[in-house]
């Protein structure tokens, strides 16, 4: 009985996560794929441990294959144009760094963080990285959350 219990938590707070992103772009990408890509990390996190930073929702992923880089970049600048408030960085035509906050879903403030630390003036990694938040936190507690 238990296990049945957390299996359907599992696909209950899977679900939640995938849905959190409906109406945008970077949807396409939270679909599973990156989870056991050699090249990428993706990392969900809800309940407890979310709320105890103002979220009901943390999805992240970081990709080092430049052909999926190009891609995430794609996608995010489209949401990007929706956001009511953005702060964003270009360096040689490429998209660097990106923070957007996006109109509110179900009450729920939305943010879109990315970075592209190929782009970095000091030591540049072959990582981009892409998060989406959504909770009560508000976009300055997300900037000092990400700035840790």
């Amino acid at each position: 009985m238990k296990r049945t219990t957390i299996i359907i938590l599992a696909c209950m707070l899977t679900t939640m996560a995938a849905m959190a992103q409906t109406g945008l772009n970077i949807n396409r990408l939270f679909d599973g794929r990156y989870k056991k890509a050699a090249d990428a990390t993706e990392i969900i996190v809800t309940g407890s441990q979310a709320h105890e930073i103002g979220l009901t929702i943390y999805h992240s992923i970081s990709v080092t294959e430049k052909a999926q880089a190009e891609i995430i970049e794609n996608l995010v600048v489209k949401d990007g144009a929706k956001a009511i408030d953005k702060e964003v960085e270009y360096r040689n035509g490429q998209l660097y760094y990106g923070f957007y906050t996006l109109p509110k879903y179900k009450r729920s403030n939305r943010y879109i963080f990315f970075l592209n630390q190929n782009l970095a003036r000091k030591s540049p990694k072959n990582v981009v990285t892409l998060i989406y938040m959504e909770g009560d936190a508000s976009a300055e507690k997300i900037k000092k959350l990400i700035r840790k």
